[in-house]
């Protein structure tokens, strides 16, 4: 069956949309996909429908369709030991000074790829570093020491 097929048997009640919704999300999940992957997956087809102007009550389709639970993992802080020892592996002296700058500040790594010369005070001591709003996660200014 192509996707026009199912999409006029759907508009026309023949197929249930939660129905394939959630067969789609069981074969998903025997194909070894992490549960993050098959809800974004289930959630564009449901998209992809909506698009198509086959309407997906949000209230049937949490009764219908069951999505899997995201097991999040807490992240955890480098230690200071691996610190020293990526920085002892570092030859290049800008590859260093990242390294450091990231362990230093905790900023994110694309955050810290924004900064420019004109964003460090060199005047005062110790140095201050201005992060501009648009580069942040939450579009703050943020300042370093």
């Amino acid at each position: 069956m192509n996707i026009e097929t199912l999409l006029e048997k759907i508009k026309d009640g023949a197929i249930d949309i939660y129905n394939i919704l959630s067969r789609y999300g069981a074969d998903q999940k025997n194909c070894n996909f992490s549960s993050i992957i098959i809800k974004q997956r289930i959630v564009t087809v449901k998209n992809f429908f909506e698009y198509h102007d086959i309407e997906v009550s949000p209230r049937k389709f949490k009764l219908k369709v069951r999505l899997h639970r995201v097991i999040r993992k807490n992240k955890e802080a480098i230690s200071k030991e691996d610190v020293v020892d990526i920085l002892n592996h570092c030859s290049d002296i800008k590859l260093k000074t990242y390294v450091m700058l990231l362990a230093a500040t905790r900023m994110r790594a694309t955050v810290a790829l924004h900064i420019r010369v004109k964003d460090i005070d060199f005047e005062k001591h110790p140095a201050e570093l201005y992060i501009r709003g648009e580069n942040t996660k939450t579009k703050k200014i943020e300042l370093y020491f």
